[in-house]
Parts: C-alpha cells; structure tokens; sequence
C-alpha cells in the first residue's frame, strides 16, 4: 500500500512536474512567440524607419537640389534684377531726358504760340496792308495812265518845241526854165528833155522858240533812182539818223528873227530824165521839208 501510495504519490508529482513543464513550455513558447513576434515588429520597424530614412534622404537630396536650384534662380533674378534696374535707370535717365525735352518743347510751343497770335495779328495787317497796297497799284494804275498822258502830251509838247526852235522852209517853188537860142526862153516846162535850169526859191523862218544866230542850209535834190544830183565833195550829218551824206548846195544864213528868203539855181548841161524828183531842205542837218516834182 505504501508503494501504492508512493506511486501514487510519485506518479502525482510526476503530473505535477509535466503539468508545471507544460506550463514553463507553453511559457516559453508564449515568450518565444512573443520575442518573435516582437523581432518581427522591431524588423519592420526598422524597415519602415529604413524607407522613412530613404524618403527623407530623397526629401532632402530633393529639396537640396530644389534649393541649390533655387539659389541659382535666386541668383539670375538677382542678376535679371540688376539688369532691368540698370535698363530701369536707363529708361528713367531718358524719360527724364524726353521730360526735360518735352518741357523745352512745351516752352517752345508757348512761344510758338506767342508767336502765332503774334503772325495772326501780323496777318491782319498784312491783309490791310495788302488791300491797301491793292489799292495803290490801282491808284497808281490810274496815276501812270495820267502820267503817260501827261508824259506824251509832254513829249509832244516838247518835240513840237525842239521842232519849233529850228528854221523852216515855206513856200518852195520850183521854176524849170529852157534855154532857146532864137526864141525867147520858155518857163514851167514840164518835159524832162526840154529842163536846162531848175530854179528852187523859198522862205526860211523861225518861232518864239527859234534861237538866233548862224545857220547852214543844205539842199538836195534827189534823182528818180534816188541819188543826190550834182553832188559837192563835203558831206553833212543827218541828225535824225547819224548818217554822213552828200548835198546838192548849201548856204550860210544869220537867223535875226525875221524871214530869209533863199534862191537855189542848178544848171542841167546834159539836160534830165523823166520822172520824179524829190527837193529836200535841211537845216544844221534837221529834214524841214521835202517836196516833189515829176517830169514827163
């Protein structure tokens, strides 16, 4: 009975010790599952710390390039802000500039303006002016119209007293004579071959205008072919014309204010043509009169 029991009491202590061994087993299991469980824990851990610290790295590897790209646009904004302060001074140098012109235009245009209204004013002269000079040009129109009248009435006047202070002839007379040896001579003949003498009397005489004094006569007379018949070997001038010509016979006579009578005899020896002749009478180389015979 003592084995019995003591096997019994050997065989409850042995379930004791394996309950108390299955108790420490399944501790230890428990532990080991959860030291397990907490590696497995502290490894992910780790590796999501892991990526953490490869996100951050990223992070800062990115926002290091971020900054230093950053720093660098930092930098060409600045060298860009400089650059558009310089052009931004430049600009403002020659806005200024432009300004400062811009006034002196505007002070130009002022005095442009003064100037305008001045030329305005001086216009309105101007066209009175002009109207006023307008009406000078027809007044003096009119006053020239009155001149040249005047001035050709002048004229007139004065050359009929030039004409006036010279001699003039009057009362030419023309007396053909012929020559008959057996007969008595026979006068105012007409016919040419019949003329042996011409005889040309006339009166000179003067004006209130005509001066004194001594005076040359020359008488022409003219052939109907036009040449001087019987001509001397002196010439006189033509005053009218300047020419140098030849003259039939000349006289000297002293002008006292009173009439000259004057007498011109020309033999014809060879006797005349036909025709038209011209007598022509000047007086210190003045034309005064021209006239003219015709021979059958």
């Amino acid at each position: 009975m003592e084995t019995q029991g003591r096997n019994e009491k050997q065989n409850t202590a042995m379930k004791t010790a394996l309950i108390i061994l299955g108790v420490l087993l399944l501790l230890a299991i428990a532990g080991m599952t959860i030291f397990i469980v907490k590696e497995g824990r502290v490894s992910d851990k780790n590796i999501s710390l892991e990526n953490d610290k490869q996100i951050l790295m990223d992070e800062y590897q990115r926002m290091k390039t971020e900054r230093d790209n950053s720093r660098q646009q930092t930098a060409e904004v600045k060298a860009n802000m400089e650059s558009m302060q310089s052009e931004l001074e430049q600009q403002i140098q020659s806005r200024d500039a432009q300004i400062a012109g811009l006034r002196a235009r505007a002070t130009e245009v002022v005095q442009l303006q003064k100037q305008i209204e001045e030329f305005k004013l001086m216009q309105t002269e101007y066209e009175n002016l002009q109207k006023l000079h307008s009406d000078l040009l027809i007044s003096k129109e009119s006053l020239e119209a009155e001149y040249g009248l005047l001035s050709d009435k002048l004229q007139s006047l004065q050359d009929s007293i030039d004409a006036s202070r010279g001699l003039h002839a009057y009362n030419i007379n023309v007396l053909t004579k012929w020559d008959r040896w057996l007969w008595a001579d026979r006068y105012n003949v007409s016919r040419a071959r019949r003329v042996d003498q011409t005889n040309i009397s006339m009166e000179l005489a003067g004006t209130p205008f005509t001066l004194p004094g001594s005076k040359t006569v020359y008488m022409n007379l003219i052939n109907p072919v036009g040449e001087v018949m019987y001509p001397s070997t002196e010439t006189f001038e033509i005053s009218d014309t300047g020419e140098q010509t030849l003259f039939t016979q000349m006289r000297e006579v002293n002008f006292t204010g009173e009439s000259i009578p004057l007498n011109f005899t020309i033999n014809h020896p060879g006797g005349i043509d036909a025709g038209i002749y011209l007598v022509r009478v000047y007086v210190d180389g003045q034309l005064v009169r021209t006239k003219q015979i015709e021979f059958d």
